[in-house]
């Protein structure tokens, strides 16, 4: 168990170890705009410079999840290539992610709404985190974590080994 929960946390650790880039007041915000193509079941609103992405976003599906871990690696690369961040952050008193447009316009480009997309990322992070403290979703967590529910911590337990892997694909991404 020791092993598997250290892989956890290594690979909730690849997944938010974007590096870090100085960005712009409102180019999170200016990121979200909606998606010509939209994975997420709702469309992103219109105007998101009060909308984090974790808002009014359902549960992580399994189809949705394997989508994304499919991505991921991709993503991975690529940010890293064009020393791109994505990172969770506090906005408002509530957790958050930060991307640029940039990310934004590569998540697009690849069928994806960035909203969901970086959504995703952060729930299942979140998740893996969760897994590695023993399950305890009651325990304290840092306060850029977004809430998970009870089906995105089965998810992330079903696909513990998928996740890992998709998370090992590109060495960590260091500035």
């Amino acid at each position: 168990m020791n092993k598997i929960s250290s892989l956890c946390g290594v690979f909730a650790a690849l997944v938010l170890a974007l590096p870090l880039v100085v960005v712009a007041p409102g180019m999170a915000e200016a990121a979200q705009a909606p998606a010509a193509k939209k994975k997420a079941e709702q469309p992103a609103p219109s105007s998101s410079a009060s909308v984090n992405v974790y808002e009014k976003q359902p549960p992580v599906t399994d189809k949705e999840l394997l989508d994304f871990l499919e991505l991921l690696p991709q993503f991975r690369a690529w940010a890293k290539s064009n020393n791109e961040e994505a990172h969770p952050i506090m906005r408002n008193n509530k957790a958050d992610f930060l991307y640029s447009p940039n990310a934004a316009a590569w998540v697009q480009a690849h069928n994806w709404n960035p909203v969901r997309f970086f959504c995703v990322m952060g729930r299942m992070a979140a998740a893996l985190s969760i897994v590695e403290e023993g399950n305890d979703m009651s325990g304290a967590r840092s306060k850029d974590m977004p809430e998970v529910s009870e089906g995105e911590l089965a998810l992330a337990r079903r696909h513990l080994g998928t996740m890992l892997k998709a998370g090992g694909d590109v060495p960590p991404i260091n500035k």
